[in-house]
């Protein structure tokens, strides 16, 4: 019997998507092909791209890691003759607009010791920081029913996923799911292609303990925001020993949250897999950064042609929903992409919205919205 040939599939959502992928590979020189998936077996339009694990790797080669994990910062002047201009840092270093403002020079020193998102006082002038890291990314590793459920729950989040399977038909399962990167090799050759991050999350739900050694062998030499192993305590126990004998870093290891997931006494796939999304949506909302653009609206700022609002939470005080860095964005139609937090709130940000988008109206405002008539939450828009 011939062996299947490992191979990478990468699934789209729309028939748009997998063509401007199509014209992305053919610009970059990158070999695969579109290939034609049943509806019934697709998780988006009916179109993958199928790709052998050396062009992946072809095609990684040509990202530079550290230029999509390092941590960013967006400062925006909330107040007086500079109101509205904003400056993008990554790493402390200013990289948008490329000619910097002199305005922004006695500024730098304060910026760049930002550690979380807020109103920052710097010089006499108030400026909205948003601090926020690389796009979280999900890593699946193993195709069973966990697995498969956890990829179905964290596309629901709109979370980036590539899963990893060894077992073509598994990883035709996990495709099915929805991931949006399927490695079918034996998985310490996918976790190869793999460099993690600092907003990298890593799931091993194999469905073996050698497979679970050989990905965490692999994953605890990454960087990565999290690292969960499927399993009882006492395998967890055992698993600790084997990797300490290893030689893996000890406090590596001791980050490990194994068993993985939440105790909320999951039974089923699915039950399992919402503990597992939980505990890493805990752990990734710890962190002192703003949620940044979401895929949606930045999807919708690419296709707007016409102008648009987009307003921002820059403070907050009592119980109102939505954190600082919270975004909304108003098209001219009146609908809109993400929310501020609902209710009267986001009634008066319309409002506001479209007295912006008149004609010769300024570019940019700052507003105090309360239901009780005090400033209790600020947008810019």
């Amino acid at each position: 019997m011939r062996a299947k040939r490992p191979y990478i599939v990468l699934s789209f959502r729309t028939t748009v998507e997998a063509m401007a992928w199509e014209k992305h590979c053919e610009a970059e020189h990158i070999p695969g092909r579109l290939i034609p998936l049943p509806r019934e077996l697709s998780a988006g339009c009916g179109l993958a791209w199928r790709m052998p694990p050396e062009d992946w790797q072809l095609w990684q080669s040509r990202i530079d890691p550290a230029a999509y994990d390092a941590a960013a910062v967006v400062a925006t002047v909330l107040e007086g003759p500079s109101q509205g201009k904003r400056v993008l840092l990554r790493n402390t270093a200013p990289v948008w607009p490329e000619e910097l403002p002199a305005f922004w020079g006695k500024h730098l020193p304060a910026l760049a010791a930002v550690t979380s998102s807020g109103i920052l006082k710097s010089a006499g002038q108030r400026i909205f920081v948003e601090r926020f890291g690389a796009a979280p990314q999900l890593v699946v590793c193993g195709g069973g029913h966990v697995g498969a459920s956890v990829v179905r729950l964290a596309k629901l989040l709109g979370l980036p996923v590539t899963a990893l399977e060894d077992r073509p038909e598994f990883a035709e399962e996990l495709r099915q799911a929805g991931a949006d990167a399927v490695l079918c090799l034996p998985f310490a050759e996918g976790l190869a292609q793999i460099p993690g991050g600092q907003e990298t999350y890593f799931v091993v739900v194999t469905r073996a303990h050698s497979c679970d050694i050989a990905c965490l062998r692999s994953i605890l030499q990454k960087p990565a925001a999290y690292v969960g192993m499927m399993g009882s305590r006492k395998r967890a126990a055992l698993v600790h020993t084997q990797l300490a004998e290893l030689g893996l870093p000890q406090e590596r290891i001791d980050a490990l949250h194994a068993p993985i997931g939440l105790s909320i006494g999951a039974k089923t796939a699915q039950e399992i897999a919402l503990s597992i999304l939980a505990e890493i949506v805990s752990v990734k909302n710890s962190r002192q950064q703003t949620e940044g653009f979401s895929p949606a609206l930045l999807a919708a700022l690419e296709q707007q042609t016409a102008p648009a609002v987009l307003a921002t939470i820059v403070g907050r005080h009592g119980s109102t929903p939505r954190e600082e860095g919270s975004k909304m964005l108003i098209l001219p139609d009146g609908s809109a992409v993400g929310s501020v937090g609902g209710g009267i709130m986001e009634y008066r940000t319309q409002q506001l919205a479209r007295e912006l988008l008149e004609p010769g109206a300024a570019p940019c405002r700052l507003a105090a919205f309360t239901t009780e008539g005090a400033s209790d939450a600020a947008a810019i828009a």
